[in-house]
């Protein structure tokens, strides 16, 4: 049986669960069992809610999620006891000793972006564009696994776990006689930017030559404030619980989000993007989409101010609204970046490895 060690709450959101839940649901295709490990109930509410978990043997710790050294007594026995051969693990709050105890019982994968430690793992898998450029190989160039083997690199966009949606419904033409732009700020809209952003390009006048489907995400903080908002102009339509984000990506010629994954889904169905930085571990991510020519860095929050980046999202916005040509030309630049079968390739590999 193959493992997975994830976590999903209201500060970290869902985005560790939701791609590990593609890799699973990969695994389960291919006819592999799979345990899904989490620290609590709040994970457990999180994961369930999504149907692809139905098949999965779900486990709750009773840990905390961001002392994962402290729950290795109760994943060790959990691991045994299901017979556990490889554990993929997503989290940020790994540690060296937490990875050194592990191996003693299985083997184990890593999913990680940040490079910040060489970690005695089995499997290593980055799926960014930015992965081949940090350093990785010669990080991981004398890691041996206990049969004397190199720890196995999964790197770059063809490794990209994106939904089946994304692979299986393909990009459409994005010529339209009207314009759609997608706005999405993530699961918990972090920084409060849905509002603020509505709010700039209603002054703009952005409203009059588009159609704006605003995607507001399970912990939004104000969610009646925007459907509020939305209610007084025809030109904002709210999605809630969007269960194919692939076919309300496609509808659309633009979208507006904030950097991480769906930057990846954007290119797989080749919709050029405005995004902005809101965390420092999106750092080199940004780096990477910004040199995209079909992607738009507006710039970083944390650094530029809400201010200057929602400015900068109405100007790129006007701009764009009165050039398709232009618009068009930044989704042909999109094609041939990921085919977004990365969890195929994953699971795949971890299957060979168990």
């Amino acid at each position: 049986m193959i493992g997975i060690r994830a976590d999903a709450n209201s500060i970290i959101a869902t985005g560790h669960v939701m791609r590990c839940l593609t890799i699973a649901k990969a695994l389960m295709d291919m006819g592999e069992e799979v345990a899904f490990f989490i620290a609590d109930e709040e994970s457990k509410k999180l994961l369930c809610a999504d149907p692809r978990a139905n098949k999965l043997n779900v486990v709750v710790l009773g840990s905390d999620y961001q002392d994962m050294e402290g729950e290795v007594e109760v994943l060790e026995k959990e691991l045994k006891a299901r017979n556990i051969t490889m554990l993929l693990v997503d989290s940020y709050s790994v540690t060296i000793s937490y990875f050194e105890t592990l191996k003693n019982i299985c083997r184990v994968a890593y999913l990680d972006d940040l490079n910040k430690e060489t970690y005695p793992v089995d499997m290593l898998i980055n799926y960014s564009g930015y992965a081949s450029n940090m350093g990785y190989e010669e990080a991981y160039a004398g890691s041996k696994d206990a049969f004397g083997k190199s720890t196995r690199l999964l790197l770059g966009l063809n490794y990209a776990p994106l939904r089946e949606q994304f692979y299986h419904e393909g990009p459409s033409d994005k010529n339209c006689d009207t314009m759609n732009i997608l706005l999405s700020t993530g699961g918990a809209d972090t920084c409060g930017m849905l509002m603020p952003i509505l709010e700039e390009a209603d002054k703009n006048g952005l409203f009059e030559d588009a159609i704006w489907h605003v995607v507001v995400g399970d912990y939004v903080s104000n969610p009646e404030e925007i459907s509020s908002f939305a209610g007084k102009r025809e030109a904002v339509v709210i999605h809630k619980s969007v269960k194919n984000m692939a076919e309300l990506m496609n509808k659309c010629q633009l979208a507006v989000i904030a950097a991480g994954t769906m930057l990846t889904e954007c290119a797989a169905l080749r919709l050029p993007a405005l995004f902005y930085q809101i965390a420092d571990n999106q750092k080199i991510n940004v780096l990477y989409w910004s040199k995209v020519s079909g992607m738009t860095f507006a710039g970083n929050v944390l650094e530029d101010g809400k201010d200057a980046v929602i400015t900068n999202i109405c100007d790129n916005v006007k701009e764009l609204t009165n050039s398709m040509d232009k618009l068009e030309k930044k989704s042909q630049s999109l094609a041939g970046i990921t085919d977004g079968r990365g969890a195929i390739r994953i699971a795949k590999a971890l299957i060979e490895e168990k």
